[in-house]
């Protein structure tokens, strides 16, 4: 009877060690999902600002006459 506890607490300190380990990697996901997003925003946010830029530079020079400088 002992032995059978024994093997018991044996195997649920094994499990609950695994478990850890599965929540420790469901934790390093989120971390670089996160970061992901971060820097997908950034780089999202400058191109949005050169596209933008780019946009009222054309609006500039659409309105200037031929040889005309922009």
């Amino acid at each position: 009877m002992s032995t059978l506890f024994t093997l018991l607490r044996t195997r649920i300190r094994a499990g609950a060690a695994h478990g850890r380990d599965a929540g420790a990697s469901a934790l390093e996901w989120a971390v670089i999902a996160a970061v992901v997003v971060v820097a997908a925003s950034l780089i999202g946010g400058a191109v949005y600002k050169i596209v933008q830029d780019k946009s009222k530079e054309l609006e500039t020079c659409a309105t200037v006459a031929v040889g005309g400088t922009c």
